[in-house]
């Protein structure tokens, strides 16, 4: 097999990132290749990289450990309406769904054109995929094993997410001195929900909903 034609900047940035981050990973210098695995929260708890470098860009993939079973034709197409609702709006990459073997990923594609990323943009590119595996992965592992639609996995997804930013809102604002009782609470509670794009309205016992 030739060698095939990358940036040799690019990887040493991208090295010296996963080196300085303590990761522990494998470079295929005849392919440009940077391989890892990561533990995460979720039901998906791990998540197998591969970072695609090229001559003028660099590519994250995040691949589930669990896929789909092509064979079943409603997880298929229940699958597909989640991946495409979990899409709507990301703002970084995005979820791929292989029709032909179920696979599931994250892709984040990073243009360098005449330009040398910095460590910020490369911990930004590996680390993305990474949190919405654990956002959305429980929705995978619904769809596979319990049978959901790709409408119910996403809402349930996106309703515990937003509970859990809720409570987190709250408490920094409890931290930092405001009564837990006074309406400025919620008032802070919603204008940082609104800037980071949840619902803050949310009803914790949404969590409990089949």
């Amino acid at each position: 097999m030739s060698k095939k034609a990358y940036s040799n900047d690019l990887v040493r940035v991208i090295e010296k990132f996963l080196n300085d981050d303590d990761w522990n990973f494998s470079f295929d210098d005849e392919r440009g290749m940077f391989r890892f695995g990561l533990r995460i929260k979720g039901k998906i708890n791990n998540i197998n990289y591969v970072v695609d470098v090229k001559e003028e860009e660099y590519l994250v993939y995040a691949i589930s450990p669990i896929s789909a079973d092509q064979d079943d034709k409603k997880m298929m197409t229940n699958m597909a309406e989640f991946i495409c609702r979990a899409n709507y709006g990301l703002k970084m990459g995005n979820f791929e769904f292989d029709f032909s073997d179920g696979e599931i990923r994250y892709k984040v594609h990073v243009p360098c054109e005449d330009i040398i990323p910095s460590t910020a943009i490369v911990k930004r590119s590996i680390y993305c995929p990474a949190t919405l595996f654990e956002q959305y992965g429980s929705g995978i592992v619904n769809i596979i094993f319990n049978g959901a639609s790709g409408k119910e996995a996403v809402e349930k997804c996106e309703n515990n997410s937003s509970n859990d930013m809720r409570r987190m809102l709250a408490q920094l604002a409890s931290e930092e001195g405001a009564d837990s009782s006074d309406s400025n609470v919620d008032e802070l509670v919603a204008r940082l929900a609104a800037r980071l794009g949840i619902d803050p309205t949310a009803d914790d016992n949404d969590d409990d909903d089949d």
